[in-house]
């Protein structure tokens, strides 16, 4: 029996981790290797406790480097022919890992993946998994997926899959980033994979943690994402690929753009103007390229800001701030 490695990166985690770790069932499972990413509440406190507790569970404690490093840590630390990943505020499914790696030897395939479950509570019920369907598909199949080229579907994410440990080794090392490390993982994954495994199965529970970094306030770590674009774009050979890798950076710009503007916020406008004059830029070199992936209730939006950039911007925001207000309304 393969085993499996459970790579948990976590940082000022102490509260989550518990429950995170309690998700971690199955069989295959022979390593859980905690990396605490320098954590300045009791976070290795707790993860040292429960390595007492549980003696699958090795923990390693660094110097913050964000949660690709702590991943790339993980790695050269584990032993088992496959291994996943679980953000410390998530859980997963229950047989998740087993149902994966069941999947991953009957198809010979060299990654799973499985549905992911959005939630504001860990203790909401699991949806079933009857009806499921499975499929496998070719790099080839995916890589349009992969890049969103023309969908709103992201399964970048590198913590809905189980993956043969070879996959992951030789990632390059990228110090600091906490946004968009999934995309730098997965796509370098896929620059090895000969075939993929999927179920619609739910594998993942994805908390909707409002103190998470995806829920912060628009800031420098957002800019992260020009920085793991670009590696990606390097490590893309010459031909399609490489070119959808130039396109997702362009669009880059688009986003960052966007969220800045759905910030609507003077002291952000004021202190990322340089920063929004690039992207306005980049906008009017390449928005002919981005159009063409966006979807297309996005294509409009692209060309006002492009066009019209005054007026949108100032549209984009009452939009938010009318919904902003239904929301508040709702909950109070």
């Amino acid at each position: 029996m393969n085993g499996i490695a459970v790579i948990i990166p976590v940082y000022n985690g102490a509260r989550m981790l518990e429950g995170c770790l309690g998700s971690v069932t199955g069989a295959r499972v022979t390593e859980i290797i905690i990396v605490d990413d320098g954590s300045t509440d009791d976070t290795l406190a707790v993860a040292r406790a429960l390595a007492v507790a549980d003696p699958r569970v090795r923990v390693i404690h660094t110097d913050n480097h964000g949660i690709y490093e702590a991943r790339r840590t993980g790695i050269a630390a584990s032993t088992a022919p496959y291994i996943a990943f679980l953000d410390a505020d998530d859980r997963y499914c229950a047989d998740a890992l087993d149902m994966l790696s069941t999947l991953l030897e009957a198809h010979d395939a060299d990654v799973a993946m499985g549905g992911i479950v959005e939630t504001h509570s860990v203790d909401a019920p699991e949806p079933g998994k009857v009806g499921a369907r499975v499929r496998t598909q070719t790099p080839e199949e995916m890589w349009p997926r992969l890049m969103r080229w023309g969908t709103r579907e992201f399964i970048l994410y590198a913590w809905h899959k189980l993956y043969k440990r070879a996959l992951l080794e030789g990632l390059v090392p990228c110090d600091g980033i906490c946004q968009g490390e999934d995309v730098l993982i997965t796509c370098q994954v896929f620059l090895k994979a000969r075939k993929t495994v999927e179920t619609t199965a739910p594998v993942y529970l994805y908390l909707q943690n409002p103190e998470s970094i995806l829920h912060a306030r628009f800031g420098p770590r957002d800019l992260e994402l020009t920085r793991v674009w670009d590696c990606v774009v390097d490590l893309m050979p010459e031909g399609q690929l490489k070119t959808m890798a130039r396109v997702n950076r362009w669009r880059t710009d688009y986003t960052l753009m966007t969220r800045l503007i759905l910030a609507n916020d003077r002291d952000l406008d004021a202190r990322y103007a340089g920063a929004l004059s690039e992207w306005r830029s980049s906008l009017a070199l390449h928005w002919r390229a981005v159009i063409k992936i966006l979807p297309t209730d996005r294509k409009a939006l692209l060309l006002g800001l492009r066009f019209a950039f005054g007026p949108s911007r100032a549209a984009l925001r009452l939009g938010q701030s009318i919904l902003g207000a239904k929301r508040r309304r709702q909950e109070g």
